[in-house]
């Protein structure tokens, strides 16, 4: 078992040891640019917002927030004045002042990760290399991704056939889907349903079944529940989708650590999965602890950004629990997911906003390549793409302002 002490050690980890490569490569450069301006840019299409760093060397580097463009307006107002005139360098410095703006208010987790995903971008585009290097990788030359996908009607057997004939016909060759144990009963999903009938378990049941009949055994299935089942619920789901033999069971439970994920576990039988709404190594913690879980899923524009999420894996590697990413964001978080997918060992699979009607690599002038359902590993600078202004305007949505504010 962790003791406290070794938590914090993991929280606290110098310089010297979680980011001794990027301390190492940009030694020779810190103290000789500044930052010079911040500016944002909502794209309410995926409720998330742009963030840019501007800085007297004439080089910006661009972030993802996972809040909203008012939300990060108001929280400029508090991180602004801690980064304008600072080396942009100094990333862990900036992390812990922005994590730890306490008074009057406690910090603002998804806001600040957008800006510290910027400066990552940053550090990468000044010294002329991709951000998985400067994080110590790459472990591998790509990384999977998988997309949400369902078919129209879940208990038709038809027309979960044609679905899985058109998911398997993807240029960009996906070999996972996460489906809605929601749209098996045709309910909205996030609206706290709570507690679930026999009736509507069982459609559950016959829905997945239908799915893994159709797509074969070569293809993962995620069952996704939103966070809003109670623990017999959870407890029934999980025993109506064991036979499909899922990737994982995603929140069955709300986002907080109870013992009843400890409950839940206890009696599961398939792989259970949460994170994508915890924030910061102490989020993670009592999971990981408690052995409540056997994969852990951050989503690094509302976790604290990527410093935070190589705490968060650093800790997981303790428990040896494996990593995935949550993001259906833009192609900044997509870049992102890709570059930590990269960079550290105990990685799994990201989720992606992609393949769809509308794809968010169309918000990047150079989108990541993605074949054979996985990222292919970027070589340019910082993250590696450059964003599109027309790709951007169609996420974008009424009172999104066009231009960087």
């Amino acid at each position: 078992m962790m003791r406290r002490r070794d938590f914090l050690t993991t929280l606290a980890m110098p310089a010297a040891g979680l980011f001794a490569t990027f301390e190492r490569m940009t030694a020779a450069d810190r103290g000789k640019v500044r930052i010079t301006d911040i500016k944002m840019k909502p794209i309410s299409g995926v409720g998330h917002t742009l963030i840019r760093i501007d800085t007297d060397a004439g080089i910006s580097g661009y972030g993802e927030s996972g809040v909203t463009g008012s939300m990060m307006k108001a929280w400029l107002e508090r991180y602004k004045p801690l980064l304008l005139k600072q080396d942009p360098l100094a990333i862990q410095y900036h992390w812990f002042r922005m994590s730890t703006v306490m008074h009057t208010y406690m910090a603002s987790i998804p806001a600040l990760s957008g800006i510290d995903m910027a400066l990552w971008d940053l550090a990468g585009r000044l010294r002329g290399e991709p951000v998985y290097k400067l994080l110590g990788g790459p472990f591998r030359d790509e990384v999977p991704i998988f997309i949400n996908s369902e078919p129209r009607n879940m208990l038709d057997r038809e027309a979960v056939k044609a679905w899985a004939d058109t998911f398997k016909a993807s240029p960009q060759g996906f070999k996972a889907a996460k489906v809605n144990t929601t749209s098996a009963i045709g309910k909205p999903m996030g609206r706290s349903l709570t507690t679930l009938s026999a009736v509507e378990i069982n459609k559950i049941r016959t829905a997945f079944e239908n799915i893994r009949e159709a797509l074969g055994p070569e293809y993962d299935i995620m069952v996704h529940c939103h966070n809003e089942y109670d623990l017999p619920t959870a407890k029934a789901i999980a025993g109506a989708v064991e036979s499909i033999q899922p990737k994982w069971l995603e929140d069955p439970l709300p986002p907080p650590f109870s013992d009843s994920w400890v409950a839940l576990k206890r009696e599961c039988r398939v792989p259970l999965l949460t994170g994508e709404k915890l924030e910061m190594p102490q989020g993670y913690y009592p999971f990981l602890k408690e052995q409540a879980v056997d994969f852990i899923y951050p989503d690094i524009a509302f976790c604290g950004g990527i410093t935070s999420i190589m705490k968060i894996a650093s800790l997981a590697a303790l428990y040896r629990i494996p990593v995935a990413t949550h993001n259906v964001g833009g192609v900044l978080l997509t870049m992102a997911s890709i570059h930590f997918g990269l960079s550290i060992h105990d990685f799994l699979t990201s989720e992606g906003r992609l393949g769809g009607r509308r794809d968010v690599l169309i918000m990047a002038k150079n989108p990541p390549v993605i074949k054979n359902g996985a990222a292919q590993k970027p070589e340019a600078p910082g993250l590696g793409v450059d964003l599109d202004d027309a790709g951007v305007k169609a996420w974008q949505r009424e009172g999104d302002s066009p231009d960087w504010v």
